[in-house]
């Protein structure tokens, strides 16, 4: 095997061309940010297709892509068999625009703004501190693994002497890249935030398909030349330790974390939190209506397909490189530039990026880094915009008197977002690590935890009360923030910390038996969180109205319905039939649109249907033809249910990401047309102006 040497001329060449490209697109989208609205929300003027394939690049960004890779190198496939039951759970979200409908109906830039809507200015106050705190902490590791990917995967030293200066590698990539990444955000704010990351999401769709075709034999087919067999990597599945099958989701309980309790709670999470988390809030109010917002989720269950599949396929192309004998020359190579990294962490983050630098050749290396770091771009710029945006709305333009002019607004928004920048670079530089990345995002994202009692209670429930809403959000923190303190300080690299104090001191049993790691990870803790904050907005919520001490709320005023809605954004001619008003089908939906919705249904169903078959035969021992089931699921039945959905998602995933791209190319000249010609209003800037509604 001959092993790359790294990136070559043409690679620098390719990925030039992709900065110069971004960069050039910028100063483009520029010139149509005129307003506040402009800046924060492209005006409300995205179609469906352009917000879905837009918001899709900010799902593959490295930080994920490397999540994921960890996650499917330690689980494997088992990993994807409990996702399958995310899929019915996001699909009814979408069908019904849980939390995000009602949410865009508000017609708030941002969810403290909401706050102050259904609650009060002090509770949009707190409520914007904390979120923003929580979000540049949870952002804080983005640029980190980012960068340390780029060093992996491009092979980069640690340090270099230039002048007789021992100069830090990964600070200056790290200072230079969040300096471009902020760039996106202060000069164009959402508008070309949106459409550069639909430039993106587009290029590495159909990029995705190239590497696939790369890495994959299709079988007897092998029409595309592929590195890695079906047979090699079912080969390879096999010699997971007992406990821990990568193939069979019921032998795996040694899986300590990525198990099926870690996807259990993640479907609660996405029910409980949906729409709390703000990293892109510029998206939730970018919908021309409230109804395009719910097809862009819809939308969403096609969007993902080749990028799930490129997913799979990479870390299961190492899990190969690593076991079987006919590769060992690569394992020895990704083994010897691992051994370079001192952290076991870092060394879990690089595996597949070391890996994927040594097997690409000439050219398709330039491809993968640009790629990865129209990603990177993608999801940071994103982050930065939503979390700069939310201190000026939600924590600064509350204090102030006297209001900014729009002049002084903009300059404040990007100020903001310098300062994001600012500390993302210290935070990655200095933060030590200690947890996978997936178990990092769900203890920093429960710092929010309550904001899901608070949402759900605000958008949907009459009886929610602003002390309710006080004490949720505050228990929330408080309990998330003592958790990340707990982990951080449990144990020590000497052997020192928490855990030996307690154990020294008191000789508690359960300390000595989680001496090396504290005994409840990121995903855990989140979950009994979101129940505290859960009980303590119903139950005082209900204590309050027992007592006869709180109001009813108006939520049709809120939610600009009926004689609200000034706006017109609600189509209500027309009848709909029983069922479908059971599918969440209202009057706005065209035929096309039930089209779309029933094709999401079929497939959704179809996999979860999967999922029921499989587990009955596994419990119940049955047998069936071909010897897939046969006293349960055997081994071989587990890898051809995998082996054909790969397969299924290839065909579909090709022709999803045609389907989508042409339509967001429509969607994109339409929003070009629309700012063009559109008139401006400087009032609506994310003020509530008579303490009830929003602009």
């Amino acid at each position: 095997m001959n092993l790359s040497s790294g990136m070559q001329t043409l690679d620098w060449c390719v990925f030039g061309a992709t900065v110069v490209g971004l960069i050039s697109l910028l100063i483009y989208c520029q010139r149509f940010s005129r307003s506040i609205s402009d800046f924060l929300s492209a005006s409300r003027c995205a179609g469906r297709y352009l917000l879905c394939v837009a918001q899709g690049a900010i799902s593959w960004d490295v930080i994920g892509a490397v999540a994921v890779f960890e996650m499917f190198y330690e689980a494997g496939f088992t990993s994807q068999w409990w996702a399958m039951l995310t899929g019915p759970t996001g699909l009814i979200l979408s069908l019904f625009g849980w939390v995000t409908y009602r949410l865009r109906e508000t017609r708030c830039y941002t969810v403290a703004q909401f706050f102050e809507v259904r609650y009060s200015r002090r509770f949009r106050i707190c409520a914007g501190i904390i979120t923003w705190l929580s979000g540049v902490v949870n952002f804080g590791i983005f640029p980190a693994i980012s960068i340390r990917f780029i060093m992996f995967f491009c092979q980069f030293p640690e340090h270099v002497m230039l002048g007789g200066v021992n100069v830090d590698v990964y600070l200056v990539l790290l200072i230079g890249y969040v300096t471009m990444a902020s760039s996106f955000a202060i000069f164009g704010g959402q508008i070309a935030i949106m459409i550069t990351d639909f430039v993106q999401a587009a290029i590495c769709n159909l990029s995705f398909i190239a590497f696939i075709f790369f890495i994959f034999k299709l079988g007897d087919w092998d029409i595309s030349g592929g590195m890695v067999s079906w047979d090699q990597m079912s080969k390879a599945l096999d010699m997971a330790k007992p406990g821990m099958s990568q193939v069979n989701p019921y032998d795996c309980s040694k899986l300590p974390d990525f198990n099926m309790w870690y996807f259990l709670i993640g479907i609660f999470g996405s029910i409980y939190g949906r729409g709390t988390w703000q990293g892109s809030m510029g998206y939730a109010s970018a919908a021309l209506t409230p109804h395009e917002s719910k097809m862009a989720g819809l939308l969403g269950t096609w969007r993902g397909l080749t990028m799930s599949l490129l997913l799979t396929l990479f870390p299961l192309a190492v899990i190969v490189f690593m076991r079987c004998p006919e590769f060992a020359p690569l394992k020895e190579a990704i083994e010897a530039r691992l051994l370079l990294v001192e952290s076991p962490q870092l060394r879990s983050q690089g595996l597949v990026p070391v890996a994927m630098s040594l097997v690409l050749p000439v050219g398709m290396v330039g491809l993968f880094l640009s790629v990865m770091f129209a990603g990177m771009v993608s999801t940071d710029d994103s982050y930065m915009h939503s979390w700069g945006s939310i201190f000026v709305q939600d924590v600064l333009m509350p204090f102030k008197k006297k209001p900014f002019t729009p002049e002084q607004h903009l300059l404040a928004l990007r100020l903001s977002i310098v300062g994001v920048g600012i500390f993302a670079v210290a935070f990655s530089y200095f933060f030590r690590q200690t947890e996978y990345i997936f178990m990092f995002f769900a203890i920093t994202g429960a710092i929010i935890s309550g904001a899901g009692a608070v949402m759900i209670g605000g958008l949907y429930w009459k009886y929610g009360t602003t002390l309710a809403a006080w004490v949720a959000y505050l228990l929330g923190s408080v309990l998330a923030v003592s958790g990340i303190i707990l982990q951080q300080v449990w144990r020590f690299k000497d052997g020192s910390g928490l855990a030996k104090f307690l154990n020294d001191t008191f000789h508690w049993e359960w300390v000595a038996n989680n001496m090396t790691k504290f005994p409840l990870n990121g995903r855990v803790m989140s979950f009994y969180i979101m129940l505290c904050c859960l009980a303590a907005y119903v139950g005082i919520s209900l204590l309050q109205h027992a007592l006869k001490k709180a109001q009813v709320f108006n939520l049709d005023k809120m939610l600009h319905r009926g004689i609200y809605d000034v706006h017109n954004e609600h189509q209500t001619q027309g009848k709909t039939r029983f069922w479908e008003r059971l599918l969440g089908f209202t009057p706005e939906f065209s035929f096309g649109d039930k089209c779309i919705s029933i094709a999401s249904i079929v497939w959704t169903v179809g996999w979860f249907l999967v999922f029921l078959i499989f587990t009955i035969a596994y419990f119940a021992g049955a047998s069936t033809i071909d010897g897939v089931f046969s006293g349960g699921v055997s081994q071989e039945g587990w890898k051809l249910l995998w082996k054909w959905k790969l397969y299924i998602i290839l065909v579909l995933g090709v022709t999803c990401t045609l389907w989508l791209a042409a339509g967001g190319v429509v969607d994109m000249i339409k929003l070009f047309r629309r700012l063009k010609t559109m008139v401006r209003n400087d009032a609506d800037n994310g003020s509530v102006r008579d303490g009830s509604n929003a602009e």
